[in-house]
């Protein structure tokens, strides 16, 4: 325990570094440091002495806050993970590469580089995850995720030709990348931003882009917070300006219990039924990517409202059961 609790202290004097680095005009008062960090107050101020005194955190209380001293600069150490952190790198790096339509590069990359940062005791996990990346990526999307990152990094626009998800043909614009987000629907990666045609904004897949170069056009980029929340209410990476749409869902009682363990969207409410029946309601921006998921419940979801999205469901599932008709029959 007393290890443990040296780990933790390390990796909060840490933290208060970084707040104090990343925030340098800002001052904190002691009792948000304390609930930043999930300490005491009188924690923080034998914390902030520690730090002060030794030169590390140079700053002062004034006015009711802690704040930097003006022109100081905070020299923060090199990266090392706590074990539940490590653990916790492991399993984002781990779905990154589950879900991902196309090998690439620069995943089995940041693999091997964290996996010098990690503590020796999860080394050999990080290493086994990065040996099993397909070295031989594919030369054209790497080139084009590379080409996208930048752009999105550095705020400039890129000139990209994309293939219709119909595959009709392709078509050319000019992207200014907002934000890239990854899609555990289909295992995709997606950039979205203005694209000048239509000037809107966009989503792109990036695994349909077959052309990308970086201009030299700089835009100012929008706000990530007001992105992720638009996807927030999509049930995938799905964006419209349409008003939002409430769905209600009726879980068999059979999947009740599967349906209820699962956090599926930031809005959803579940309500249990007398007969062990679960019902579910959630706003989403677009049903269009919600129908393919309704529909791998099969007869175990029913779609109590809106009734368009009901009727479309019916259809699909009237339409999937007549390829199976002699079946059914024989049965």
């Amino acid at each position: 325990m007393v290890f443990a609790n040296a780990l933790t202290k390390a990796g909060r004097l840490v933290e208060l570094q970084l707040m104090f680095s990343r925030h340098p005009e800002r001052g904190f008062s002691t009792k948000e440091i304390a609930q930043r960090l999930g300490i005491a107050p009188r924690t923080v101020r034998n914390y902030v002495n520690e730090l002060s005194a030794s030169g590390r955190l140079p700053i002062l209380y004034h006015q009711g806050a802690w704040i930097l001293v003006p022109g100081a600069r905070i020299e923060i150490p090199p990266v090392r993970f706590l074990l539940e952190e490590a653990a916790a790198v492991y399993l984002a790096a781990r779905l990154l590469c589950r879900h991902a339509d196309e090998s690439n590069p620069a995943v089995r990359g940041a693999v091997s580089k964290l996996a010098e940062v990690v503590p020796r005791d999860l080394q050999a996990a990080m290493d086994l995850l990065g040996g099993r990346l397909d070295p031989k990526s594919n030369s054209r999307f790497a080139e084009v995720f590379r080409t996208v990152a930048y752009g999105w990094a550095l705020r400039r626009a890129v000139d990209i030709e994309y293939t219709s998800r119909t595959g009709a043909g392709r078509s050319a614009c000019r992207l200014q990348p907002h934000l890239l987000e990854p899609s555990a629907i289909g295992s995709a990666l997606y950039a979205i931003g203005w694209a000048e045609p239509p000037g809107a904004m966009r989503v792109f897949k990036l695994e349909r882009v077959s052309l990308a170069s970086l201009t030299d056009i700089e835009f100012e980029a929008h706000s990530p917070a007001a992105l992720l929340d638009r996807i927030d209410r999509a049930w995938g990476v799905w964006l419209t300006e349409s008003e939002a749409v409430a769905v209600d869902l009726l879980f068999s009682p059979a999947m009740a219990g599967r349906v209820a363990e699962t956090r599926w969207h930031p809005s959803q409410k579940l309500t249990p039924c007398a007969d062990g029946s679960l019902r579910m309601s959630v706003v989403v921006s677009s049903t269009v990517e919600l129908i393919p998921w309704i529909l791998g419940w099969g007869a175990a979801c029913e779609v109590l409202g809106p009734l368009d999205l009901r009727e479309r469901v019916a259809r699909e599932l009237y339409t999937a059961s007549q390829r199976y008709e002699e079946l059914v029959s024989a049965v």
